[in-house]
This record gives structure tokens, sequence and C-alpha cells, in this order.
């Protein structure tokens, strides 16, 4: 089967009378269903006075329809199992259902309802609009965020891709259900909609279910929207270049030229250009700035090609102290595309990469639905993907030296930066404008040269697309071997797709790290994958990337090891570099201080996460003295102490094969792997790890609270109790508890966020750790909301502690609980990691599967016996904000 066959084998398109575009994608690789409408209408599509309304009614929709009340939506989908969501961005809006393939009829039912018959409660809405305005204040703590709205803002100036997606608190707060109403009359008709489902299921069944439940949409006239075109881009004598400051620690730069929408031909190649240019350890720019230098925390390329003009853009994150190092490598890398062509290698690497994402695309019902809605809603029709792949197939150096002079002219760029308050502006601003005025001189010269190296250049051949057969998975069984070193061999081989996940795991961890050398474990987890004996740092990320795969480090409280993600197709050549890479890596000193100074960096700038500060002010006070309190990114002091030579001790005491699991799924071959696992680990099958528990006692005998004081315009909230270890047996009963309370038919979402507008985000939390857990729950709102946040908070856990849960509550969330975690096992990856997981820790592999078992033989009596336990000891309460809320 070809890859084309394997991606849309039996897909259909058609019509109803409505005028709803309907596509069918089926796909019997798991029982899922993914039920997907995707409105051709989104903040583009806006009148000024209506900016932020899509993202509005995509909240409104699911506040009841004319068969749901308020919740109903979620609590039903959720009660068989499924999820639902939905987003919107600048030129559609999505909502979408991910269920069991028996429960398909609810996925089409509530899909169809939202769509045709959303109650529009005056009283909602005004209930919705104060959650949306804290959704708002969300985005407006995010320094991303920021940054992505500046470099919006500052490229467009006419168009309404400059105004941010989620609106402004003055429309939301203002507009009314009149205008409500008739946005959504005008733009969600059937006309103007694409209705994908994929997944498991019989075409000719799904045709007649859609077709009788979709048939009734109203199929009104769309409402024409002429969107205010944005001039054409001139050169121009003096670079563009926009300088903001903001409460942020780290600075993000942009650099941007204009680019045709997405049906233009030249998109195929400047997509394969980024990939090439900035995407990817082995790409130029990442190579240039992040691997060979340490001058950027991160950076990269892309191209953003939507309904209308998009942009080609190199963004980076950096210590604005570090700009004067980062301006001249991007300006080499940048006038290296014309003297120094792209080579084939390069382009084989791209092409591998668009090809091979086909097949790990295969792997969800969501993932085929999605692609389908995009390409649809973009390009008119999927097919049109083809000539796209065939564009890529096709791209030479000549085509990229074209598009370069073509697009990237400095004259027609723009230069975008955030930085710190504490920076000099001006400076920064000076800075900027003499790099652009240095590039456009560099670049000029570059044209005039013709490339040596280009002519020197043969021919290669091209490889041709990867071919792949399916198969069917029917009652896969888990393998098991002991290899002699004592390795622990678990294999879980299925055929549906061609994707394979190895991973190996020791014991080990931050918590056998040595006192003063926190964050040694994290260092490890960034420096494994960083060369061999045989092989440099590039030389392995590039064959890595060649073959369109992955390999990563891991590194947690409790274990630590390496990871990989390929395709059958390439799986030989890939176990061997993963059994290279794990077990006779190569760690210098200099790789060790360059993530080591990247570290430092993610330290310094946590001021800007305050969710992340929160999470951390909550282990430290909870687990005092406990190993669990320590940060696993260790701490300014501790990183200074250590170097290549703490790692190698480290790696070296935890490769204990005795110690150790190795996990494979998906389209594997085990003997292969068995093989070269039992070469490799044969040298170390005498060590073992030393790891003793350290249980952790909550003696405390009143509640404690902790603030820390930030100027953001949300406050973090966490409160929670010691609760379980990972191995104790109730943790099912934790589980269900948590489930009660967590998703949007739960107890937090309905009680605090739809009855009462506190947050955008609020939900349960829990950690099931070897020594020790905890269970509480995290919102983020207003100031003045805070103090009603806790006790309501609180509320909520007292409910679970005096009250017995309804049978149909507690049917829900088993189902919840269920439905998720099928869901999330659709992934070979998610499988490996969870069976790995359980039995380095001394669980059976086999509750990866039977895991309905475990939660069925729940009652709401031990849940209740459990809470009351849980809640008999003092809780933790922290908040991070701009104010004390208590």
């Amino acid at each position: 089967m070809s890859q084309k066959q394997a991606v849309s084998k039996g897909s259909s398109q058609f019509k109803l009378k409505n005028g709803l575009d309907v596509r069918l994608v089926p796909s019997s690789k798991s029982p899922v269903v993914s039920v997907q409408m995707w409105v051709k209408t989104g903040s583009a599509d806006e009148r000024l006075a209506e900016q932020g309304i899509s993202h509005f009614i995509e909240h409104l929709v699911f506040k009841g329809t004319n068969k749901y009340g308020v919740g109903e939506i979620a609590r039903t989908v959720e009660a068989a199992g499924g999820e639902l969501n939905a987003w919107t961005s600048f030129d559609q809006t999505v909502f979408y259902v991910n269920i069991s393939r028996e429960f398909t009829d609810t996925a089409l039912d509530v899909v169809a309802e939202m769509m045709g018959s959303p109650l529009f409660d005056a009283k909602e809405i005004d209930a919705e609009r104060e959650v949306v305005l804290e959704e708002i204040k969300r985005t407006n703590d995010s320094p991303s965020r920021k940054g992505s709205r500046l470099l919006f803002s500052t490229l467009y100036k006419k168009h309404p891709y400059r105004l941010p997606v989620i609106g402004r608190p003055e429309v939301v707060s203002g507009v009314s259900t009149k205008v409500l109403r008739r946005y959504f009359s005008e733009r969600y008709s059937a006309k103007n909609m694409v209705l994908v489902v994929g997944g498991d299921f019989d075409s000719k069944e799904m045709k007649r279910l859609v077709t009788a439940r979709f048939g009734e949409l109203p199929g009104s006239r769309v409402r024409a929207v002429k969107r205010a075109a944005e001039p054409a881009a001139k050169k121009t004598s003096k670079v563009k270049v926009v300088v903001e400051s903001a409460d942020v620690q780290e600075m993000q730069l942009f650099m941007a030229w204009p680019v045709p929408n997405a049906k233009h031909k030249d998109v195929a190649g400047l997509e394969t250009l980024s990939t090439i240019f900035g995407q990817g350890d082995a790409s130029r720019l990442v190579r240039a700035l992040r691997i060979d230098s340490d001058c950027v925390t991160s950076i990269g390329a892309g191209c953003f090609a939507p309904k209308d003009r998009g942009f080609f853009s190199v963004s980076a994150h950096l210590n604005p102290t570090r700009l004067g190092e980062a301006l001249p490598l991007i300006k080499k890398e940048l006038v290296g595309l014309l003297s120094h062509p792209i080579e084939s290698v390069e382009i084989q690497r791209a092409i591998t990469n668009v090809e091979s994402a086909e097949f790990y695309g295969l792997e969800t019902a969501e993932g085929l639905a999605r692609k389908t809605g995009s390409l649809t809603t973009l390009l008119g029709d999927p097919s049109e993907f083809k000539v796209y792949l065939e564009r890529v197939r096709g791209f030479t150096s000549e085509q990229a030296r074209k598009l370069t002079k073509a697009y990237f002219d400095p004259s027609k760029m723009q230069v975008v930066a955030l930085i710190p308050n504490s920076s000099d502006r001006t400076a920064v601003e000076k800075e900027l404008q003499t790099f652009a005025s240095n590039l456009k001189s560099e670049w000029t010269a570059a044209l005039k040269t013709k490339s040596v190296a280009a002519k020197k250049k043969k021919a290669t051949a091209k490889k041709k697309a990867p071919v792949w057969k399916a198969g069917i998975d029917v009652d896969v069984e888990i393998e098991r071997r002991t290899l002699s070193s004592g390795l622990r061999v678990i294999a879980r081989r299925t055929t549906s797709t061609p994707v394979v996940s190895a991973r190996v795991g020791f014991i080990g961890g931050s918590r056998i790290e040595a006192a003063g050398q926190e964050g040694l474990t994290e260092l490890l987890s960034r420096t494994w994958i960083s060369g061999t004996k045989t092989m440099s740092e590039i030389e392995l990320l590039g064959k890595i990337e060649n073959l369109a795969a992955g390999i990563g480090a891991f590194g947690g409280r409790h274990t630590a090891g390496v990871s990989a993600q390929m395709l059958s197709m390439t799986e030989r050549e890939l176990c061997d570099l993963f059994i290279e890479t794990t077990f006779s890596p190569v760690l210098t000193e200099e790789i060790a201080l360059r993530e080591r100074t990247m570290m430092l960096e993610s330290l310094r700038t946590r001021a800007d996460r305050p969710g992340q500060i929160a999470g951390r002010l909550f282990m430290e006070t909870m687990f005092a003295k406990h190993p669990y309190a320590s940060d696993p990114m260790g701490t300014i002091e501790s990183l200074g102490r250590i170097g290549g030579k703490h790692l190698a001790e480290l790696r070296q005491r935890m490769i204990t094969p005795k110690d150790g699991v190795f996990v494979l799924t998906g389209d594997a071959d085990l003997d292969l792997w068995c093989d070269a696992l039992e070469k490799a680990t044969k040298p170390h099958a005498s060590r073992r790890t030393t790891f003793s528990r350290q249980p952790f006692r909550w003696n405390g005998a009143e509640e404690v609270r902790k603030f820390h004081e930030t100027k953001k315009e949300q406050t973090q909230i966490l409160i929670g109790w010691g609760a379980l270890t990972l191995d104790d047996p109730r943790r099912y009963a934790l589980q269900i508890a948590q489930a009660v309370l967590a998703g949007q038919g739960g107890r937090l979402f309905i009680e605090l966020r739809d009855k009462k507008s506190l947050a955008y985000s609020v939900g349960p939390m829990a950690m099931e750790g070897v020594d020790a857990g905890y269970f509480g729950a995290s919102i983020g709102c207003a100031p003045e909301k805070g103090e009603t946040a806790i006790r309501m908070l609180r509320e909520e856990f007292q409910k679970l502690n005096d009250t017995l849960i309804p049978e149909i509550e507690m049917d829900r969330a088993v189902r919840y609980l269920i439905g998720s975690h099928d869901l999330g096992l659709q992934k070979a990856a998610a499988v490996s990691s969870t069976i790995l997981f359980n039995e380095i820790y001394g669980l059976p592999a086999e509750d990866v599967f039977n895991y309905s078992q475990s939660l069925r033989s729940v009652t709401a009596k031990d849940v209740r016996d459990l809470i009351r336990d849980i809640l008999s000891r003092p809780p933790v309460l922290v908040a991070v904000g701009p104010s004390q809320p208590w």
C-alpha cells in the first residue's frame, strides 16, 4: 500500500441539500471517532465593532441548546467517555468531539445541536462574558502572547489579521444578544461549514446518520465579508524596526517578510525552505545559534500561509544581553541562503519529514479529521495536498535560491522586538537598525556573487516515498523477555500504522542526586543526545532527522532514560542509533556548559511564568525537607557546581540493566531490538542502583499558607492535601474523585466557571509519587475574585467529604476516565510510556489494558472514605499574584 493510499483509502465527500459539505475519512486503526465541524468564519470576518465575537460565540454554543441545558453538552459527552472542545482562529472556528465509536450518535447529536439551535440566553451570555474577560487577562499575562500580538499588529496595518482573535475587553463587555444572534445567523449557515468525520465507521452508514442529523441545519444565505486588503509590500530604504518594552524577563525577536496565501504555488517551496532553515536541531538557524552557540534559548523559522497574505518569519527568544552575539549569526545564515546553496541532503531531509508526517498522522482519528478539515477550508479540497506534495518532492537548490531572492529582500523585512522594561529601548532599536543596514549591504553583494559550490554539487537520485502495508490488530498480546544482563523487555506489537516507539528507563532520577547537585538529572536529559564515540552532536542530530525520527532523553524524580519514535521502514537504522546513543554517549564539558546556561536562563526568566512559580511554591511548602521539595531544575548555586564529569558519573550509576525496562510498541521487529540490547547491556550487567524510598509524613497540625507577589493581571491559586503513593490500591478511587471535579461537565467547571464566572481555567490537580502524593485544585482568576474562589474550592472538596457521589455522577466519572485513557492510547508512544512506568515502579504492565475493570470495582463509599482520610490533614494553600487573596 502506498503512502497516499494509507492516508485516504475510503475517504469520501458529499453535500447535503442545505449546502453542508461533508468529508468522511474512515480508519479502522482504533475504535475511535472524531466529529469536527469547521465553520468558515473567524476573527478576520468580524466588523470592527464585533471584534472577538467569533471567539465569544465559540464559548456560547456550549451554554445550552434547544435539547441540552447549561453544562449538559459536556456532561453528555464525558458520560460517554468522550472529549469535546473548540478553537477560534483568524479564518475558521472549529468544534470537535472525540469519542468511542460505540457513542458516535452522541457526538453527531451534540455537534448538530450546537450548530443548529444554540439558545444564546441573555443570563448565560452575561455569565460567559466574565469567563472570556478572565481569558483575556490570562493572555495579557503571557509573554508569548504579547510578542505575537506585537508581531501581527506591526505586519498588518489594514487587514484584520492585525487584531487579536480573542478580541478586546470593551467589545466583549458590551456586545448585545441581538448582535450575537445576528452574527451567528449570518455566518453559521450550513453553506459555510464543513463537517469532517474521521475514525472507525462504515461510510455508508455514516452518510445515513449525517444526513439524518445535519440535514435540518439552516442553509441560509451567508453574509459576504470583504476583508480590508493589506497594501502590497514595498521596498524601503530603511527597514522598519518596532521595539516595545514590557514586564518580561526574556527578549523576543522577530524578523518577517510578506508571502502569499495558502493557495499560492510558492507556498510548498517556502514551507520546505522554512524546514531547512529553522525547524529541527539539524536546521541551519538552530545549529548556528542553539547548538554551535548558546546565545539564544530558542530560534526557528516558519511560514504562516493562511487564507489571505501571510509571512515568513525568523523568531528567537534570548537574554537581551546576548543580542550582540545573536544578530551577526542570524545575518550570516540569512546571507548564506544565497552564498551557500541548499544542499541535496538538506532537501531530502525536509522531503522525508513532510512525507513521514502523513504516516504519523494516521495514529489518531482526530489527526486524520483535522488535516482534512484544514485542507478543505484553506485549499478548497484535500486532494490539493497531492499537488503540494509533488511540489515539495520537486524542490531544488535552484528553486530555493529563486524563492530566497524573490521573498527575503531585506528592503521588505520588518523587525519586531519585545524587551524587558529594564533594557535600553533606544539602544536596542539602534542595534537592530544597524543589523538591518548591514544585512542589506551583504545581501546586495551576495546577489552579485555566483555560487561555485552550487556548480560542484552533483545531482543525487531522489529517494522514493516510503511504502508500507497496513495490517489489522486483533487480540494484541504483551510479550516479555529478560536478557542475560537482567534487562526486562516488554513489547506490544501492532501493524495498523507504521509507527514504532522504543523506550528504555532506569531507576534513578533526581532522587539519587547528591546534595548540592540539584538539577543534574535535568541537565543529563538535555545533554544525553549530544554525540557518541563515532558521531558528533550535529552528525547524530542530522542522521535522526534524515530518518524523520526522534530520539530524546527524559529525566524525572525517580527515573531517567531514552525514548525514540520512528517509522517501521527505517527501524533498523534507528535501532542502531538508539543503542549507540543510549549506551555510548559522549558528554563533553562544552555541551554541558551550553545546556547549563540554558537552565540558568530558564531560572532567571521564571517570573514570566506565574503558574510555574505557584507550582514550585506549592511543592516547596507541601514537601518541606523531603527531596520532592527541591526544584528539578536545580538552583543557581547547584548548577554552578556540576559539569560533564558529574553527568558521566550519574549516567554510569543509572544504566543498570537489572533495574531497567525496555518497551517496544507499534509495527516493530522485536528480535532486532533484543539482539542489539543483548550486546549493549552485557558490559553493565553486574551493577545495581542504590535507591530507597523516603516515605513522607504530614505532621503539621495547621493549614500552611504562602503568597508570592507578581505584577500580573491574574492570581494563581493552588490548594492541596497530602494524598497517595503511586502503588496505593486506593489510587483508582482518587482518580474517580478527581474526575468528578474535572472536565467541562465536572463540579469545579460548572460551579466556579459556568455558574459564578470566576475563571477561565479551573480544575483538580493530583500527583502520585513513589514516596508521597497530593490532591487538590488550581484556579487562575482576577485578584478581587481570589477570596471567593478559595472559599468555593473548599466547599467542593467538603461536598466530596460529606456526601456520597450520586450513581449517575460516578458513572460519568468512570466513563470519562476510561474514555480519556483509551483516546490517549491511540499513539504508540503513549502506550510505551504507560507500560514503561508501570513496570519500572512495580505495577503490572497489563494494568494499562485492565483500567476499566479497576475503576468499575470502586464504590462511592470507597471514594468518600478516601477523601475523608485525605481531608483529615491540614491543607497547603499558595497564591501568586498582585495581591494576597486572604
